[in-house]
């Protein structure tokens, strides 16, 4: 196996023994800390009830923060076979990264069970039981299931275990990526179980956990992998350090903007920061930001870009800043057994409690068009997405390449479309009306994806993207493998395409998982981005301005639109003409005073869902037709160009072919 640097390496892990204790004592230390603060581990008790008992007040911090180092480390060692460390070629993975994907398998199955016991501890937590009764097989199948954290936990456990078994088989940097992506999910998966509703700013604390357990991970569980190899003195270690500098650096500013939004979601002003025990962990967490920042900006100076020569000096500031992260997550962890200083707030009325706000006014122009509540997921991926196009048109035009400025107007018009369809006042009257849910769903599945797909993001992606040298796959060369690969080529076929963007419609709104995905936060960002992609990979296809996997001809792209159009005629028709209200499960419980009929907000938005799908598809099948026409006459150009240069030589060959024909005819009417 040939790889960009040889697998040989020099054995020191005694050293490595002298660096693992002192950051397992930081990392405890810092969860005690943590808990005495914040008094995390305090039993509850209510009148003469005992609570769960010391066992499970300690306990349940300490299997979790188990099961997150056991996530972190696994997500380092996965990240740095697929990303960081030497690759092998023809995208097999080298001596170095298969020792590590094993690693990272063991690790896994560590976390498997660490998971598996934080839901057990979990449960007996929320139950206010001590474990010998909660470790019953009545109370786990009673209630295991029911709790969100407890449901959470169980899942990583199922995630971590396949990780562990599918690293034995890993021999591909695909493959190890692939482990990489899952172990992310399930680092951030119990994030999304760490607010209740009734705090308010739901959807900001959500968005803003998970972003920040994932991005630590990254940050955090590359540094480590780092450490481990630079303590081992493993080749290759040195050339990853600009690749992960780039990598740390949005994980660092992801970080620091999602950390700043779970705390704005739990707290009710800034002097809690040093009144409350919760802020005061925040606080600390934030002097440990600094510090980690200040060492990794003396390690980049030092280190990146130097030679060998230069690893004592990266042991030792990443050991530094590896002991600074210990102490943070373990205050992290604490955190999350800390009350909030943010009280429940109390709606009048259960309607209110189950959407978690307070009933929005009747609607007006100003009050749907101009309004404004923040769900930070869709702003975060536009103001990113915005960011990357523009950077790399700017890019392209620093080296004298030119790019449509209407492909970058249409960019950032398919993205703000998606943004005031997620956070304007549209998205608060979507919760409790059909009407203006079909508006904003149609906004993100119809009119936002073609302007993206318009734009070809992934042609300008290619231009402005460097080439990765040697035989390490960079992001271009993920991008151009990513497009050859099987899935892509299914993906992308008219029958699938047309399955996901109409068919799904009838799926969704004709049965019950409309409402059940409308009743959690979750399900509900789920929906939507089902809708943007959907409809991003239908106009994608149709639109053609991307090299795509499998091309169709123009006749093909048209009957694809025309379908469709026929399709969502059908699937709207019937709400506009039915007496019964669509979505009536979910709608009914949230159902503002000033609505008083279910069934007619129906059927408006069935006329809704005919109008506005009707518009963009019409208008696309007219820019399908625009192009087929475009490129008859462009290959009739080439055409009568080959004429003036080499002769009409098809019509030559076509003329004596039929000359040839005509004298086998007269010889065989002779004989």
């Amino acid at each position: 196996m040939q790889t960009d640097v040889a697998p040989t390496r020099v054995d020191r892990s005694p050293r490595l023994t002298r660096w693992v204790i002192p950051l397992v004592l930081v990392l405890l230390g810092g969860l005690v800390v943590g808990l005495v603060v914040g008094g995390g581990a305090t039993e509850v008790t209510i009148d003469e009830i005992s609570g769960a008992g010391p066992i499970v007040g300690w306990g349940l911090p300490i299997v979790r923060l188990l099961a997150t180092t056991a996530g972190v480390l696994a997500v380092g060692l996965l990240g740095y076979a697929a990303v960081l460390g030497p690759q092998g070629r023809k995208g097999v993975l080298s001596q170095i990264g298969r020792a590590d994907v094993v690693r990272a398998g063991w690790i896994a199955a560590l976390w498997s069970v660490a998971s598996v016991a934080t839901a057990m501890w979990a449960l007996a937590w929320a139950l206010g039981l001590p474990m010998s009764q909660t470790l019953t097989p009545d109370v786990i199948s009673t209630y295991a299931w029911s709790v969100d954290s407890v449901r959470a936990f169980l899942i990583v456990g199922g995630l971590a275990a396949a990780i562990a078994v599918g690293a034995v088989f890993t021999s591909s940097v695909t493959a190890a990526a692939a482990w990489g992506a899952l172990a992310l999910i399930g680092v951030g998966l119990p994030a999304l179980t760490g607010h209740a509703s009734s705090l308010g700013s739901h959807g900001v604390a959500m968005t803003s956990d998970v972003v920040h357990a994932v991005s630590m991970a990254v940050w955090v569980g590359g540094l480590l992998a780092i450490l481990f190899h630079a303590i081992r003195n493993d080749p290759g270690t040195m050339r990853a350090l600009p690749v992960f500098r780039t990598v740390a650096t949005w994980a660092v500013v992801l970080l620091a903007i999602s950390g700043v939004g779970a705390a704005f979601a739990r707290m009710n002003s800034v002097t809690e920061l040093w009144t409350t025990s919760f802020g005061v962990l925040i606080l600390a967490k934030l002097v440990l930001l600094g510090g980690l920042l200040l060492t990794a900006r003396t390690l980049q100076t030092k280190v990146v870009g130097a030679g060998s020569e230069q690893r004592p000096t990266l042991i030792r500031f990443a050991g530094i800043e590896a002991m600074l992260m210990a102490a943070a997550a373990g205050i992290g962890v604490a955190l999350t057994q800390t009350a909030y200083p943010r009280v429940e707030v109390q709606f009048p009325t259960n309607a209110e409690t189950l959407l978690g706000r307070a009933f929005p006014p009747p609607p007006s122009a100003a009050n749907v068009v101009l309004g404004w509540q923040v769900e930070p997921l869709f702003l975060g991926l536009a103001i990113l997405g915005i960011g990357l196009y523009v950077a790399a048109v700017v890019r392209l035009h620093r080296r004298g390449d030119a790019w449509p400025v209407l492909r970058t107007v249409a960019w950032v018009s398919g993205w703000l479309m998606i943004v005031w369809a997620t956070n304007a006042g549209i998205a608060t009257y979507a919760m409790v009306t059909m009407t203006w849910h079909m508006v904003s769903h149609m906004v993100m599945s119809m009119v936002a994806p073609i302007l993206l797909a318009m734009s070809a993001p992934l042609t300008l992606a290619l231009r402005a993207l460097p080439s990765s040298s040697g035989v390490r796959r960079g992001p271009r060369e993920w991008i151009v493998w990513g497009m050859h690969t099987p899935f892509a080529r299914f993906i992308t076929h008219p029958l699938w395409v047309l399955f996901v963007f109409t068919v799904g419609l009838y799926g969704l709104y004709y049965t019950p998982l409309f409402a059940w995905l409308m009743s959690s936060h979750v399900g509900h960002l789920a929906m939507q981005i089902h809708f943007i992609a959907s409809g991003y990979l239908f106009a994608w296809v149709v639109i053609q301005t991307d090299p795509l996997p499998r091309s169709l001809p123009p006749w093909g792209r048209l009957m694809l639109a025309v379908i469709a159009m026929l399709l969502h005629s059908f699937f709207a028709v019937p709400i506009m003409m039915s007496d019964t209200a669509f979505g009536v499960e979910w709608y009914s419980q949230v159902q503002p005073p000033w609505l008083p009929d279910l069934v007619a907000d129906s059927q408006s938005a069935g006329g809704v869902a005919w109008g506005i799908a009707e518009i963009p598809t019409f208008l696309l099948i007219i820019a399908v037709a625009v192009q087929w026409a475009r490129s008859d006459s462009k290959e009739a150009t080439r055409r009568d160009r080959r004429v003036d240069r080499d002769g009409d030589v098809e019509m030559a060959a076509y003329n004596e072919n039929l000359r040839r024909l005509a004298e086998d005819d007269a010889r065989r009417a002779e004989r």
